[in-house]
């Protein structure tokens, strides 16, 4: 028996053999459409063992991430993503074909076969000619790991580097010692005086020291790039945020002229298992990465750049429990890279499906539940070094790049 279901409010008492979920074939903003997909994967999931995620070649999506996750979570369920062609006419013939052939994650052709992602031989290092001065935007790029791969993105190119992130640029209070411990500078605005009666909670104090800490990093990350002889400023912009970006980006290029490179590496994180993921979460997850890439890409024009990076996560491309959001939306990405590598193939685009690494977004417990897993950590001068060698020498047919070991499929 073949079933369909299109909001996620397909139910059944008998079991089925499969289900088609045709959410991602509607017309709807990005979220949105991913939210309705999972829903309606979580309404059929005890009623069917085999679940197929449908998206559309015509408007790239990250099923293939969501399926990959969902796997790891659901191991009693067979769940596979399928990429449709343009050609509406052809689905119902295709999809009937697929299942009988039992075709896993992958893009369905017009003549019935199956494209399906694997990974791809070693790549060798390359060497990195001069390059000409350019101004680039890096989102999320003064602090953690894409900071660093800016530092290397500043020797190896020059030019001038614009770090744009949410945090504000919070100047040292001159009345404090210079630290980079937040428990001793949480201590620190405790013991400062304050008038009779002032007093200050313990979650302020938290906030204001995490300024100060994000302030001080921004500008080391600047001093840094300043180093290398490349120009560097960082502008307050909210990728999310449409009338955050427009203003920004209207500022940035009427000051440093057009950007001709861009470094997506803006990004958040909300873990929770695909059965208790929330709309919102999802939302959070996908307002810097999917609605950043958006709101930038309506600013510049693809035909002005050179070159684009995205910051994307292995989770896309080997799935992760409790990242079902983050796999989606970086595996939008890739799919999006691709499509703008059609419309303007003398772009050289590069997708980085980042291992984790040993730092940013990899704090103790991660990197603890990596190391059960024999995931090792990707050291932060070696994955800075590989980013900047691989934007600006890498073949340009390779588009994603899987940096770090394969993950375990189970």
């Amino acid at each position: 028996m073949l079933a369909a279901s299109g909001f996620g409010v397909f139910s059944s008492s008998v079991e089925v053999d499969a289900v088609l979920v045709l959410s991602a074939l509607r017309n709807e903003d990005a979220a949105t459409l991913h939210w309705n997909t999972l829903e309606a994967a979580r309404s059929v999931k005890a009623t069917s063992r085999r679940i197929v995620l449908l998206q559309s070649a015509v408007a790239p999506s990250g099923l293939d991430g969501l399926s990959r996750t969902l796997r790891k979570e659901w191991p009693q369920s067979e769940i596979f993503s399928w990429t449709l062609p343009e050609d509406r006419t052809l689905w119902p013939q295709l999809t009937t074909h697929a299942l009988s052939a039992g075709y896993g994650d992958g893009q369905l052709l017009s003549e019935g076969q199956q494209l399906s992602p694997a990974l791809g031989e070693l790549l060798s290092p390359a060497l990195i000619t001069p390059q000409p001065s350019a101004t680039w935007l890096v989102t999320g790029g003064a602090r953690g790991v894409t900071a660093a791969c800016a530092i290397a993105l500043a020797e190896q190119a020059g030019g001038t580097i614009l770090l744009a992130g949410r945090s504000a640029e919070t100047p040292w209070p001159e009345d404090l010692p210079v630290t980079q411990d937040l428990k001793a500078l949480r201590g620190l605005l405790a013991a400062r005086p304050r008038a009779p009666g002032v007093r200050i909670s313990p979650s302020e104090l938290d906030r204001t020291a995490r300024a100060l800490l994000a302030g001080a990093e921004i500008r080391d990350t600047l001093a840094a790039i300043r180093s290398t002889g490349a120009v560097a400023e960082y502008i307050t912009m909210d990728a999310g945020d449409a009338a955050s970006v427009d203003r920004a980006l209207s500022a940035a290029q009427a000051r440093f002229g057009p950007i001709r490179g861009i470094v997506h590496g803006a990004g958040v994180l909300a873990d929770r298992l695909a059965d208790e993921k929330t709309e919102a979460e999802l939302r959070r997850v996908f307002a810097p990465k999917v609605n950043g890439l958006e709101n930038i890409l309506r600013n510049i024009h693809p035909s002005q750049l050179s070159h684009i990076a995205f910051f994307s996560s292995a989770a896309a491309f080997f799935g992760n429990r409790g990242q079902s959001d983050y796999a989606m939306a970086n595996a939008l990405l890739a799919n999006a890279a691709h499509r703008l590598t059609s419309e303007a193939p003398d772009l050289r685009i590069k997708v980085f499906h980042w291992g984790p690494w040993a730092g940013g977004m990899v704090d103790a417990a991660l990197a603890t539940h990596f190391e059960a897993q024999g995931i090792p950590l990707i050291p932060i001068e070696e994955g800075a070094r590989i980013f900047a060698t691989e934007l600006l020498a890498g073949d340009p047919a390779q588009i994603e790049l899987v940096v770090g070991e394969a993950w375990p499929a189970g």
